[in-house]
């Protein structure tokens, strides 16, 4: 009986395995289907939101003009005797100042006659006038998107009205023309989804208005598909326009047959539709069916492996239970198979917030580093010259202490710009601890958010730690402060309050009981209270975690960045809130006995003297010119070039003569470490590579002897002097006359 049984139930189990794999591909692709569907809707939100912006944003500009009272006594000038010279001035000077997407303006007067217009550079109209209807917008007296100009083969173009009231009433209005194209490349471009995909957008009449395909430009399916009402075929793509037409947003799957233009395929949309003072057009982020499961063939093929997998475990099993009759030790086995999967799977799904995180870090740390590279090439001339001057000047001179303000501000600046660094590479913090004044950068950071607060906001100020100081980074503890100052700012917007700082030292015993434990010293305590909602409980319980917020538009980064902050400083922050009464933060910073340094420059420091020649390549003009000027004070001869290919072309038919090659590592054409070690083999001159970030790369040259230093931008001239004098005496034998 057991032999007649063995056959059933080895194809039954087969047939359950197929099965299963077929719902679980069934429930795969599903997932990956909704996942593409959210984020092609994520796009479609974006691109409406920056098409409302950009029309928006040009209609307020042009009511700033219109409503400018020159304008306007223009504009009545005309009536009275045709004289257009000052609204001629106006417009113009406006076409010039605003080139990006604007191909025409015409100003009409009350009965819609074009007073006249202006075309952009070179001045040769884009679109036909004859095709504006402008007589429509003369007694319109209304703001807005006009219409659509232009057809299949043409420039494609939208006119914005503006129209114009003075004393005297409705005067006229303002039409400008925008090229459609330049929209498209500015607001939509941009954010087309990867692999296939792009997205277009319709007007309130279905005609398709932007599209990376121009041939499908003007193109509407009502109009040039026929029977498209009626045929079959056509049902999905019905469906979906009335879904766009319907919906302020929302997600299908259609097939897209565009007049034969392109070949018929299945397609995956996500759309948003754009408001705009009663004008309505839908953005509409497409992806081929096809592309969106085939991102998932490759997780898909593990998965078949693991159902092979399942299959012949099951399979095997089913022999064993047959040939041994081990039936109950083979479900303990099977059991505890199964409990260690589900705890996999529980494990799996916790740390998915976890990567998603992760992904929203990595994009920030993309931009990290162009960011600090160009801040740093801004602040190089400007603490460089504002040192200069120090130095040029002396304390005694009544210019000094405002030369030591700049200097300070960008010094600043240096070490805010290094505080990005940490969300792509941690290992890259750099900012400067040293003795703080805690009152000091209290006050400080008041005078910021005096700017910021409302109106109704009071601020009480209680500080009495002037005579304790703490060690760390004035910055970070500037960027502390200031952050819970606008907290506390915003609690209170809508209906008021007072925010109270106070500052005190505190001894060991006097900080909260969980911390005395740790604690070796007194602390500089710092507490921050407002009057505002307040929190609920479990709010002030998720405060500190990284991307929690309870702002619509905020980043969840503020408070845990606060945390972190105080943890790399030796301290601790407490947060008491209750709903209606408002919050308090409690920040405590080990104390020091060291005092807060000055700056210390002046005629007193020791003058470095020059000798020799040097190259100095970077792209940055201001560097350049900056660092040649000073060099040259010292007594350097300096060769300067702002050209890496220039450069390169010097250094490979010049003979020598150089002892020093000063070079930037980012630069067009070429990058610095090559620049270097071609002057290094051919001439073994010094090297001292000068960059906004240290890369690896870098550092293996340093340790290789290609480069002599590095040196990170904004540079301290003082600093690259001592490098350049050290390198000099080290070939030259060790002489320092």
């Amino acid at each position: 009986m057991g032999k007649k049984l063995i056959v059933p139930l080895i194809g039954f189990l087969i047939a359950l395995v197929v099965y299963l794999m077929e719902v679980t591909y069934s429930a795969y692709t599903g997932l990956a289907i909704q996942e593409c569907q959210e984020n092609l809707l994520q796009v479609s939100r974006a691109v409406s939101g920056n098409l409302q912006t950009f029309f928006s944003e040009q209609i307020r500009k042009v009511d700033i003009l219109t409503q400018t009272p020159g304008f306007l006594e223009g504009f009545e000038e005309y009536y009275e005797n045709g004289d257009t010279s000052v609204m001629k001035e106006y417009i113009f000077s406006y076409m010039v100042s605003h080139q990006q997407g604007l191909a025409s303006i015409y100003v009409l007067d009350q009965d819609g006659e074009p007073v006249f217009h202006y075309d952009q550079y070179p001045f040769v109209g884009q679109f036909d006038g004859e095709e504006l209807n402008l007589e429509q917008y003369g007694n319109a007296g209304e703001s807005g998107i006009g219409e659509l100009i232009g057809g299949p083969g043409e420039k494609y173009g939208v006119t914005l009205v503006n129209s114009i009231y003075g004393g005297q009433g409705y005067l006229g209005a303002v039409v400008s023309v925008l090229d459609m194209k330049e929209i498209y490349n500015q607001c939509v471009e941009l954010l087309s989804p990867e692999r296939g995909g792009y997205i277009m957008v319709r007007d309130g009449e279905g005609t398709v208005i932007m599209h990376p395909e121009t041939e499908l430009l003007h193109f509407n399916c009502a109009r040039d598909l026929e029977g498209f009402e009626t045929l079959a075929r056509y049902e999905s793509l019905r469906w979906i326009l009335e879904k766009q037409y319907s919906e302020e947003e929302g997600s299908g799957i259609y097939t897209d047959y565009t007049n034969n233009i392109l070949p018929a395929e299945q397609l995956l949309t996500s759309f948003s539709r754009m408001n705009l003072n009663g004008v309505s057009w839908y953005v509409s982020a497409v992806m081929p069916y096809q592309t969106a499961i085939r991102i998932e063939t490759d997780s898909l093929r593990h998965l078949g492996v693991l159902a092979v997998a399942i299959f012949i475990l099951l399979l095997t099993g089913g022999m064993v239970i047959y040939g041994q009759q081990r039936e109950r030790q083979k479900l303990k086995i099977e059991t505890r198979y199964l409990r260690d999967m589900n705890r996999t799977l529980e494990e799996l799904h916790q740390s998915q917030e976890q990567i998603r995180h992760y992904q929203k870090l990595t994009t920030i740390g993309m931009l990290a580093g162009g960011i600090v590279h160009e801040f740093n090439n801004l602040l190089t001339p400007i603490m460089g010259y504002s040192e200069f001057l120090m130095e040029r000047l002396g304390k005694d001179n009544e210019y000094y202490g405002d030369m030591e303000e700049i200097y300070k501000a960008g010094a600043r600046g240096k070490e805010i710009v290094e505080q990005i660094l940490p969300f792509s590479r941690k290992e890259m913090e750099t900012s400067v601890f040293a003795p703080v004044s805690i009152d000091a950068v209290a006050k400080d950071a008041l005078k910021a958010v005096a700017l910021l607060k409302p109106s109704n906001v009071q601020v009480v100020e209680r500080l009495d730690a002037a005579g304790v100081n703490v060690y760390g980074s004035s910055t970070q503890i500037h960027q502390v402060l200031l952050n819970l100052y606008s907290n506390g700012c915003q609690a209170m917007e809508q209906n008021g309050g007072t925010l109270t700082v106070e500052t005190k030292r505190v001894s060991r015993d006097q900080i909260p009981a969980q911390y005395q434990g740790v604690a070796d010293s007194d602390y500089v305590e710092v507490v921050i209270s407002d009057t505002g909602c307040g929190m609920e409980k479990e709010t002030l319980r998720q405060i500190f975690e990284p991307f929690f917020t309870t702002k619509g538009a905020g980043t969840g980064l503020g408070l845990s960045v606060v945390k972190n902050i105080m943890v790399n400083h030796g301290g601790f922050v407490l947060a008491e809130s209750e709903v209606g009464k408002g919050s308090r933060f409690r920040l405590y910073f080990p104390a020091t006995e060291l005092s807060v340094p000055g700056i210390g420059r002046g005629r007193e420091e020791k003058r470095h003297t020059g000798k020799g020649s040097v190259l100095l390549v970077d792209d940055d003009e201001q560097i350049v010119k900056y660092l040649r000027k000073r060099l040259a004070l010292r007594g350097y001869r300096v060769d300067a070039y702002t050209d890496a290919r220039r450069a390169m072309e010097v250094l490979g038919r010049r003979e020598g003569g150089w002892q020093l090659m000063i070079v930037d590592d980012t630069m067009p054409g070429y990058r610095g470490i090559t620049l270097a070690r071609k002057g290094r083999q051919r001439f073994g001159m010094g090297i001292i590579l000068i960059t906004g970030l240290v890369g690896r790369d870098t550092i293996l040259m340093k340790e290789q002897g290609i480069i002599d230093e590095i040196l990170v931008k904004p540079i301290r001239f003082k600093e690259l002097l001592t490098l350049m004098e050290r390198i000099t005496n080290e070939k030259d034998g060790g002489d320092t006359d």
